[in-house]
């Protein structure tokens, strides 16, 4: 029987969504195609009619996510003046760093995107790229453009490893957790806004 237009859009949402969590969760090794058909309600032969390969749906995976941030952040910036400290202050809180599966694939797959299909770099590096771009547009205004590239790629840099981090250490320590996530807050905040330029290291 012909599935509608409808319902495989449906189907490529389920299994998105759940690709998504599963290898946020899990890591690519552990989230088995199987586990994703299953917990998608879907087969395997709905997987492949979508997605050529795993390494397919995993590359489109992490573009949604980025996607999604994107959205976080328009959101922010439309809510008021001071998006960007909004947007640090939602990255880095603790409810971020207790759910890798619902959160940014930027922090959760960091470890491992360089291990992975081409494809799957590639949608990364697209995703951080976004990402960064949309941190630099809310610099403060008259900071230079070169120095406005720098600072946003090591603000990006440091939410990513600070929330990759943390979440490393909430079973073992999560008051360390918590420490390190409240630090991170201040001190990217105070490289975000900060109105002297750095000497250049070269």
């Amino acid at each position: 029987m012909k599935v509608s237009s409808e319902k495989v859009s449906e189907h490529r949402e389920a299994l998105l969504r759940t690709a998504n969590r599963l290898l946020q969760e899990r890591g690519f090794e552990g989230a088995a195609v199987a586990d994703i058909c299953r917990e998608a309600g879907l087969t395997q032969g709905a997987l492949y009619g979508q997605f050529k390969s795993k390494d397919a749906l995993a590359a489109e995976a992490i573009r949604r996510t980025c996607e999604a941030g994107a959205a976080v952040w328009a959101e922010l910036r439309d809510g008021g003046p001071d998006a960007l400290s909004a947007f640090i202050d939602a990255y880095l809180c603790e409810t971020h760093a207790r759910d890798p599966g619902m959160g940014c694939s930027l922090a959760a797959c960091v470890s491992e995107i360089g291990r992975q299909d081409p494809a799957i770099g590639a949608a990364y590096a697209e995703g951080f790229r976004r990402m960064s771009d949309l941190v630099r547009q809310a610099l403060p205004a008259g900071t230079p453009p070169d120095e406005a590239q720098r600072r946003a790629m090591a603000l990006l840099s440091g939410m990513v490893g600070a929330l990759a981090i943390a979440r490393a250490l909430e079973k073992a320590d999560p008051a360390l957790s918590r420490d390190l996530l409240a630090a991170a807050r201040e001190e990217l905040k105070r490289l975000a806004f900060t109105s002297r330029s750095l000497p250049d290291a070269g």
